[in-house]
């Protein structure tokens, strides 16, 4: 009985690994897909397709290449928030702190009422994880 629940164990944890990489995989497709099939001055694809991995926290170094190359295309709101995200997640606040800020402006300049109370969050978020 002891043996068949180890194993009943090992097997669920298998499963839940495999399940785990397969998402990832699927994500690091999707991202590529997005940017194979986008023209290349396309900033908006670049930046949603890092932002997928970014989300996922998969495939860092593709993403990165893609939100610099989105920013270096047009500076947009979507690349300087995503960039904020990276830069949070490695824990690097001074950074996320400007790319949120930069994203709150873009999103200003180009609609008087953009509604930045999400990177506002953020920015409070990445200001309690400096001080901790």
């Amino acid at each position: 009985m002891k043996k068949l629940k180890s194993t009943l164990v090992a097997l669920a944890l298998i499963v839940s690994v495999s399940a785990f990489a397969g998402g990832t995989e699927k994500t690091v497709e999707k991202a590529r897909g997005i940017v194979s099939n986008a023209a290349p001055d396309d900033y908006k694809a670049l930046a949603k397709a890092a932002e997928l991995c970014v989300k996922k926290d998969v495939n860092l170094t593709e993403a990165k290449e893609w939100f610099e190359k989105s920013i270096s295309i047009k500076e947009n709101s979507k690349a300087f928030e995503v960039a904020g995200d990276y830069y949070a997640n490695n824990d690097l606040h001074d950074k996320a702190i400007e790319y949120y800020v930069k994203s709150m402006l873009k999103a200003k300049e180009n609609d008087v009422n953009a509604d930045t109370e999400l990177l506002e969050s953020k920015i409070q978020k990445v200001k309690k994880a400096q001080k901790s």
